[in-house]
């Protein structure tokens, strides 16, 4: 399996979005556009690290339960041809972990053979060895053309 592990704001957002999701900042077209090619172009799986992952559920019979963040994650997504596959695990056996030990254990229980992580901001990346895989974006711009195409190449090496 391929992954993205995805954080939304300050990559499919920035400083001067001017999308909303209720009182929040929302996801910028432009940006999905530029994800939906990392997928098409690798077959990658979106699995979220961003908090907007709080209330998504994964399975259908639990949409239920989504508030008006995820069912706007879900809607914005789906009108790029995208659809969120997973989320990573804020704890283990009761352990809290990290973004990138959430990223680890993923890998790990997942069997993930390739991956990238799209993130404004670096966390314990550089702890957990993950650096190698991480495009970091800038608050000011998200997802850009080139850290798309950085993205795609990290997934197809």
């Amino acid at each position: 399996m391929k992954a993205v592990f995805l954080d939304i704001d300050g990559v499919l957002n920035c400083k001067d979005s001017r999308s909303r999701a209720g009182k929040n900042v929302g996801i910028d077209d432009d940006k999905l556009s530029l994800l939906a090619e990392i997928v098409g172009a690798t077959g990658a799986e979106i699995v979220l690290i961003s908090t907007w992952k709080n209330h998504w559920q994964k399975s259908e019979r639990d949409k239920f339960k989504q508030d008006n963040l995820a069912n706007y994650l879900d809607k914005k997504f789906k009108k790029h041809g995208l659809k969120v596959y997973d989320k990573t695990a804020d704890s283990r056996d009761g352990v809290y972990l990290s973004r990138g030990e959430g990223i680890l254990d993923y890998i790990y229980i997942n069997k993930v053979t390739s991956f990238v992580i799209l993130d404004d901001l670096q966390f314990d990346f550089d702890g957990c060895d993950l650096t190698g895989n991480f495009v970091k974006t800038d608050i000011q711009a998200g997802l850009t053309a080139g850290k798309a195409a950085r993205a795609a190449e990290i997934l197809t090496k």
